[in-house]
């Protein structure tokens, strides 16, 4: 296993583990669990991390919505680099570059009631569109859609 395998283990368990509040996936504690979630997801899903100096601070997947007709992406930052900007800048850039690029924008998904989450799409660009349940994860869920 290489060096940089595991330490995509360890960011990723690391970021779930913060934000297992919001996040539909259950709290990663050791690092087989983030590992079977990245086999999972490499498979379906495509990813991005927002990186400060050499770590790891937060996560943009990006997903096909087959309920959905389109691609959906959610995003998930470390408690310590919260309310930064950060994730806003890093939205904002992607979907500039995808607008210039004339590239389909894909839909963000939000829980209704992480407000944080709300502010950062909407000041990244994205406007509300609906409110839907998903099923996430085996779990039918209510979901703020963003376009």
């Amino acid at each position: 296993m290489g060096g940089y395998r595991r330490n995509a283990w360890v960011v990723i368990a690391e970021i779930r583990k913060d934000t297992a509040d919001w996040a539909a996936v259950p709290c990663m504690k050791i690092i087989e669990e983030a590992k079977d979630y990245i086999v999972d997801h490499t498979e379906y899903g495509r990813g991005l991390s927002l990186v400060l100096g050499d770590e790891v601070i937060g996560l943009i997947e990006l997903y096909a919505a087959y309920e959905l007709s389109g691609d959906f992406m959610g995003y998930y930052m470390k408690k310590a680099h919260r309310c930064k900007g950060y994730m806003t800048e890093a939205l904002t850039a992607l979907r500039k570059k995808w607008t210039e690029e004339g590239e389909e924008i894909p839909m963000l998904w939000i829980y209704p009631d992480n407000f944080a989450s709300l502010r950062v799409a909407e000041k990244s660009g994205w406007t509300y569109q609906c409110s839907h349940i998903m099923d996430i994860n085996c779990f039918n869920q209510l979901v703020v859609l963003y376009k």
